[in-house]
């Protein structure tokens, strides 16, 4: 059965949203050159988009794909001359789309569960910087290409998502053990 969505992508309004969510969060004066550097990025984006798409996929490119090619996309146009800033814009952007992602599965676009990070791994914000930071550091050291980091996206995705059940067993389990004393 056909999806309702048709594919993963994103329309050009939600990511400056996205990335202006990331500069807010990194505390970056938006300047006044800073739509500029939106609208080179979302083009650079969008290329990267379709040479992976071209050369390594069948079919759309699925969430973690398009939050690899953003997170190159910003970390080689960047805001700041802070290299490390710069890294943790394109982080926060590719986390924030994998949040809500999709899965191409020949012809149909999957909605998979969404995950708000920052709420799963409140208990254990020192895995979520951790983890963050390592894909910070790859991206200032390797100036990698988006075929590398999109696994890296999708895994850790996965781990959100079996945080969010063991959270939500959790609170079963707590519940369930109150009623029985």
């Amino acid at each position: 059965m056909k999806n309702s969505i048709n594919s993963a992508k994103i329309g050009n309004k939600e990511l400056i949203n996205l990335i202006i969510y990331s500069l807010d969060e990194n505390n970056v004066d938006k300047l006044e050159d800073t739509l500029s550097i939106i609208h080179d990025i979302i083009l650079e984006y969008k290329v990267l988009c379709e040479h992976l798409r071209k050369d390594y996929v069948v079919g759309d490119l699925d969430t973690f794909k398009m939050a690899s090619c953003m997170l190159v996309a910003i970390n080689r146009h960047g805001f700041t001359e802070d290299s490390f800033v710069n890294a943790s814009i394109a982080v926060d952007t590719a986390y924030k789309m994998c949040e809500k992602p999709c899965k191409n599965v020949k012809d149909t676009t999957i909605k998979l569960e969404e995950v708000d990070f920052k709420e799963v791994f409140k208990d254990d914000m020192e895995f979520y910087h951790n983890t963050k930071n390592m894909l910070i550091n790859s991206l200032i050291n390797e100036k990698g290409t988006s075929l590398i980091y999109f696994l890296n996206l999708e895994q850790f995705y996965n781990v959100a998502l079996e945080r969010k059940y063991q959270y939500i067993n959790t609170s079963i389990c707590k519940k369930h053990r109150k009623r029985k004393h």
